[in-house]
């Protein structure tokens, strides 16, 4: 009976009108930055009754800045919009009628804040973090430490990024990953772009943990996308930036930006030069034919990097929903090694000890062009648009090393010379199509074509001591060619019904590669098609809360010298050889985030779990006495379970503070040859950062990072511990700026190595000349805002 009358009332509440209860109205907006016209994402918005002054319900921005509050009675209300960084936002007179139920307030402008702190003007500072649905975005202005590096020096400071001893980046425990230069891929390696981008010609980097179909999947643990200065203030304007340090480091750059009416141009170049020296120790054990040979080595190394680059575009709007753009990037990378070692080699137990000296140098250089054109159509209102894009991009690679062994006379006994000669380039096409079907629904598809060609030519000199020449060997010279060709599409259907929001994508890809060597008769070809789905789903909690979740799966393809089925002599001490049946590692992950405000503070949390299979790694195995053959190969899975915090504590106006962490459990297991292996270990890494204001226009920052030990295949990888200390200062009314940093405070951290397998293990071990100073000048002209006049929005109609 109750059952039967809860119908009947709930079926009458439905059909007969009840005057003000049955108006269900709403009210939307999107949010802006007054500085940058960008939209902000995870602003909190909270709407209450203009009689009890009480809260009746809440929302945050998506990640285009809208927001939509529904469910709201017939009644007078007041909003108010706060964002940490930001002044509050206070709009008043929001009535709900039964003839103007659904309000759209249009833009609501959000100024930055300013605070008064003993007649001194303190600018509240812009997150080092924002998290959005799916990226975590770092504001390189807040890493003052890293100000004169580049941009591993920036990366370095998040909890998931660690880098190994030569110099290697990781993101969450992986080396795959994908790096993107402006959305756009780069022509060099990954860990070799991020060493060449200077740090004070970034604006902000985004990491991607699990991108959406639309994003390439390349790449273990996601993307690394570096987002370069470009201003975009009417007429001209400009930087100029110079620095230098100990160890010989010293660089500068400008940019020059003019933007009027429809046309909009920039110009920008950089270079700079570092000396990097080092201090290696290392030690090899080998057996063979039942004789056990060791081989331990010192001394000192110097690493030099030069690294030039201009780079431009123009910009046109043809009208108001059409848009051309053309972009090009010029430069130069060069990076050498030299190294005098000293050397003992012998026999265990003790037998005949030989002494020697290896003298090395190693380079490798090389020129890089890109040039990016593109097209935008927007149609039938906001958020509804078609982008067609062109890119080309290529490189030239030179390699040289030398290896002379001498005796304790320094007569050469041995020696040795590589070269390499690896030309690339590839043409990419992208058409993307977006239609905002409804208020809170969106439909995206493109497609995207990535056609590629690239040679390599490896040639090995050994010296002859009966003449003094270095002579080819013929059986280790080789020549490559490579070709692949990637066609991708893909498609993404995103939502939100209430509190709940969703986006579904797919993405399809045909892989069509081919190897010729002309040392082999027979070519390495790959026919094949993958699939790679993607989910993210979020949840709106109470005000400032918000829980989002995500899966997607990748691919972390071979690179070049990975396919390579020859020896190829690195050192006296060393060769690798490729694989060309090495499969692609295709990953699984899954994450969920939480995100909380806490008034002036602010907690993130993301949990992760991540499986690779056909997971490779670069084995080693003894090739003869005292060398070590290094080879990819496809080992079995690994597992990492973990989560990564951050806590933002602003407890003064003068006093900053971000504590982060990363911690995982790390799980690897599969055979080598009939060997089968299980090595698991618990990894953490944390970081620490404090800023300081105690007088106007200066900034003082201390930060502090710990990255914890792991295993490898084949062995381990040390902990290490170091700090820098960075003191910021403002002159001629806010056009100049002084930094000068310290990195590496406390001197000399050391990253330690082991590896181990059948008849051999080895130790290494390398650590930096420190502490590092350095100190950077920046200039602005015709961009300085007055701080104290940005709360007057000057918005038009339809802004707020």
């Amino acid at each position: 009976m109750k059952q039967l009358l809860l119908i009947l009332v709930t079926v009458l509440s439905l059909v007969v009108p009840s005057k003000a209860e049955n108006i269900s109205g709403s009210v939307s907006g999107i949010v802006i930055d007054n500085e940058t016209d960008q939209v902000l994402e995870y602003v909190s918005v909270a709407i209450f009754n203009s009689e009890e002054k009480a809260l009746v319900t809440g929302t945050i921005s998506d990640q285009d800045g809208i927001f939509h509050i529904s469910g709201l009675k017939q009644g007078n209300y007041y909003l108010e919009v706060s964002f940490i960084g930001y002044d509050k936002k206070v709009l008043e007179e929001i009535q709900i009628v039964s003839t103007r139920s659904a309000i759209d307030l249009g833009k609501i402008i959000l100024p930055r804040s300013i605070e008064q702190l003993n007649e001194v003007e303190i600018v509240a500072e812009e997150m080092s973090v924002e998290y959005k649905i799916d990226r975590k975005v770092i504001n390189v202005s807040q890493q003052l430490t890293a100000a004169s590096g580049n941009a591993i020096d920036i990366l370095e400071n998040l909890p998931s990024i660690t880098v190994d001893i030569d110099g290697n980046v990781a993101l969450r425990g992986s080396t795959g990953f994908m790096v993107l230069i402006d959305g756009r891929p780069t022509v060099l390696e990954a860990s070799e772009a991020l060493q060449q981008i200077p740090a004070n010609t970034i604006e902000n980097i985004e990491i991607i943990t699990n991108p959406s179909a639309k994003y390439n999947p390349d790449g273990t643990s996601g993307i690394i996308n570096i987002i370069t200065k470009k201003n975009k203030l009417q007429g001209l304007s400009g930087t100029a930036n110079l620095n230098f340090g100990n160890y010989n480091r010293y660089g500068g750059g400008f940019l020059l930006n003019y933007t009027k009416k429809k046309w909009s141009l920039f110009i920008a170049a950089d270079r700079n030069y570092s000396e990097d020296p080092e201090y290696n120790y290392s030690e090899r054990i080998t057996q063979s034919n039942d004789t056990t040979y060791f081989n331990r080595s010192h001394g000192d190394e110097l690493d030099k990097r030069d690294f030039w680059v201009v780079r431009g575009g123009l910009g046109y709007t043809i009208t108001d929903n059409d848009f051309l753009n053309f972009e090009f990037n010029v430069g130069r990378y060069s990076r050498s090694s030299s190294s005098v070692l000293d050397y003992e080699e012998g026999i265990e137990p003790i037998g005949s000890l030989t002494e020697y000296t290896s003298d090395e140098y190693g380079s490798r250089a090389g020129n890089f062009y890109s040039f990016n054109g593109s097209f935008q159509h927007n149609f039938n209102g906001a958020g509804n648009n078609i982008v067609a894009q062109v890119q080309y991009r290529s490189r030239d690679g030179k390699e040289f090393s030398t290896n002379q062994l001498l005796d304790m006379n320094d007569e050469i006994t041995s020696g040795q010379i590589n070269t390499e000669d690896g030309p690339g380039a590839e043409w990419q096409l992208n058409l993307d199509y977006t239609n905002k079907i409804t208020e809170n629904s969106k439909l995206e598809a493109g497609y995207q074509s990535r056609i590629s060609k690239s040679a390599d030519a490896t040639e090995l000199y050994w010296y002859n001591p009966n003449n003094g020449d270095y002579e080819k060997q013929p059986e280790f010279s080789n020549d490559t060619d490579y070709s692949r060709d990637i066609h991708s599409i893909y498609g993404i259907y995103a939502g939100e019904q209430g509190k709940f929001g969703y986006q579904l994508g797919l993405r399809g890809e045909y892989t069509y590669r081919v190897i010729k060597t002309a040392s082999i008769p027979d070519d390495f070809t790959i026919d094949r098609f993958d699939y790679f789905p993607t989910l993210h789903l979020s949840y709106k909690l109470p005000v400032e809360q918000q829980i989002m979740t995500s899966y997607s799966r990748r691919i972390e393809r071979a690179r070049g010298w990975y396919l390579e089925p020859f020896i190829t002599w690195s050192d006296a001490f060393n060769v690798r050889q490729g694989n060309p049946g090495l499969s692609p590692e295709y990953i699984d992950a899954m994450e969920v985030a939480y995100l909380k405000g806490l008034g002036d503070h602010s907690l993130s949390f993301e949990g992760y779990y991540r499986i690779t299979n056909n997971k490779v790694e670069n084995i080693r195995s003894v090739y003869q006495e005292n060398v070590m053959l290094s080879r990819p190969e496809n080992v079995g899975q690994d597992y990492a379970l973990g989560g990564e915090m951050v806590l933002n504590l602003n407890f003064f106006k003068w006093w900053k503070i971000d504590l982060s962490g990363n911690f995982y459990q790390y799980k690897l297991k599969g055979s080598l040859g009939e060997q089968v292996f299980e090595r698991e270990s618990f990894n953490w890494n944390s970081r620490l950062s404090n800023t300081f204001r105690f007088l106007e226009g200066n900034r003082i920052q201390l930060n502090s990072r710990y990255n914890s030990a792991t295993v490898t295949a084949q062995g381990t990888r040390g902990d290490y511990w170091t700090a820098d200390i960075a003191v910021s200062q403002e002159f001629w009314k806010k056009r100049m700026t002084g930094i000068l940093q310290v990195r590496d405070l406390f001197g000399k951290v050391i990253r330690e190595r082991t590896s181990s397998g059948i008849d051999f293990y080895s130790y290494d071990e390398n650590f930096n000349r420190a502490p590092r100073f350095s100190v950077t000048v920046n200039y602005r002209f015709n961009n300085y805002k007055d701080k104290s006049n940005r709360g007057d929005d000057g918005g038009g109609d339809g802004e707020f």
